[in-house]
């Protein structure tokens, strides 16, 4: 275990923080030197090709991980001074892999209120005001339609407004959407982005972390990029900054073409 960070410590403004941030696995270094500031009311995206160290980035970030060198911080919690079992309580992951354990006759409103504890299929007695909490969110999210279903009757969109608003019941300050849309036909997918696109826009939304291969799922809310290659940051800032034709071909090494069409993006292949 970590030890404890006192609870005096300075407030900061900062939602999160990377400086130098290394992980090796064996001989082989998987990040190298990643620096990295999420400020409040930011959503970022990170992109980067295959291998590029994404996934490591996400692990190191909710400590199942061990960064070899470098410096995180959650809020006022910084890695190596806190129990990082506290600190996951403030940065969650969406991640489809998550649907494999929760049980297909799992009711929908249970599979929300679990949440609260990071637990998978809700056991025994819970607080009636976590249950009112659950109902209230799912009417937000728009899936209040959905109370009374059961997890394995729902589609792969209903499961992704699922799994964040269980996300929302945690109360984390930082959410990370690990490739949300995978498994998605083209209409789901872009309902599902209309819909994050919405969500995004409450006041109250935490700070959103998209993980993606594709540039056009890239929606508005999204103000900021990360792009990673070959473990190390390429470029680090607002989308206009980041996302350009020379470094998306850059980062996949391929002559590429980044297109606006309105407020989305697409990418092409140079002829």
């Amino acid at each position: 275990m970590l030890p404890e960070i006192s609870s005096a410590a300075p407030q900061s403004s900062i939602v999160l923080e990377l400086y130098q941030l290394r992980y090796e696995r064996g001989d082989r270094v998987i990040l190298d030197g990643v620096d990295w500031k999420v400020q409040p009311n930011e959503h970022w995206v990170i992109l980067g090709p295959n291998g590029c160290g994404k996934t490591s980035l996400i692990n190191c970030l909710t400590g199942y991980e061990m960064a070899t060198a470098g410096e995180i911080r959650i809020g006022e919690a910084e890695y190596g001074k806190t129990d990082w079992r506290d600190v996951r309580k403030h940065i969650g992951v969406v991640t489809s892999t998550l649907t494999y354990y929760l049980e297909p006759g799992e009711p929908v409103l249970d599979a929300v209120v679990s949440g609260r504890n990071a637990m998978i299929n809700l056991v025994g007695e819970v607080d009636q005001s976590w249950i009112e909490e659950a109902k209230v969110l799912l009417e937000r999210i728009g899936c209040s339609h959905l109370m009374n279903s059961r997890w394995g009757v729902l589609s792969q969109g209903e499961r992704q407004k699922i799994l964040i608003c269980r996300a929302l019941m945690a109360r984390f300050e930082v959410l990370i959407l690990d490739e949300p849309c995978a498994g998605l036909d083209p209409v789901a997918r872009e309902n599902f982005l209309q819909w994050l696109q919405d969500f995004a826009s409450h006041q109250d939304a935490p700070s959103l972390v998209l993980v993606t291969h594709h540039v056009e799922e890239i929606m508005p809310c999204f103000t900021h990029a990360l792009l990673l290659k070959q473990g190390a940051m390429l470029a680090n800032g607002t989308k206009d900054e980041v996302l350009t034709s020379s470094n998306l071909s850059s980062a996949y090494g391929a002559k590429l073409k980044l297109e606006r069409e309105g407020l989305r993006y697409r990418l092409g292949f140079v002829a």
